[in-house]
């Protein structure tokens, strides 16, 4: 496990929650466990899947920042420390890596501006409610927590 991996996992256990069984998260996904949309053995979490254990969630969450951690550092062009790499290891793990690929924060980042981008991070606290985007409490406490990781 990297130390970015390692300053990631809290975060994402923290703010993901634990359930042991299936449940739709706010896009409609079936998740599972630290907000996982798959189990262990590779396959889709659906509404059928079996429940699971702590200890079995905190391995599938370890292995999907392992997974994004190549992601990510094959999108990034510059040096980051651990305490940046963490930062957008939990905003990847929460928004995917394609939203990564395509946002401005990568652009700036990549351009070597680093405080630039590291606001930039502030901007993704917003969810579709009701068809409006509208700023979530639990998504800018999120945000805040990656951006002050950011800083180290």
């Amino acid at each position: 496990m990297t130390p970015a991996v390692s300053l990631a996992l809290p975060l994402v256990k923290e703010f993901e929650g634990f359930r042991t069984d299936p449940y739709q998260d706010t896009g409609g996904y079936w998740t599972i466990g630290y907000g996982s949309r798959f189990l262990a053995n590779g396959s889709p979490v659906t509404k059928e899947s079996p429940s699971i254990t702590q200890d079995d969630a905190e391995q599938i969450a370890l292995d999907n920042l392992l997974v994004l951690d190549t992601a990510i550092s094959s999108m990034v062009q510059v040096s980051l420390n651990d305490n940046q790499m963490a930062a957008l290891l939990d905003f990847t793990y929460n928004l995917g890596p394609d939203r990564l690929r395509s946002s401005t924060l990568l652009r700036v980042l990549n351009q070597g501006q680093y405080n630039a981008a590291r606001i930039e991070i502030l901007r993704w606290n917003k969810s579709t409610v009701n068809g409006k985007l509208v700023p979530l409490m639990g998504l800018t406490a999120r945000r805040r927590a990656e951006y002050t990781l950011w800083g180290g």
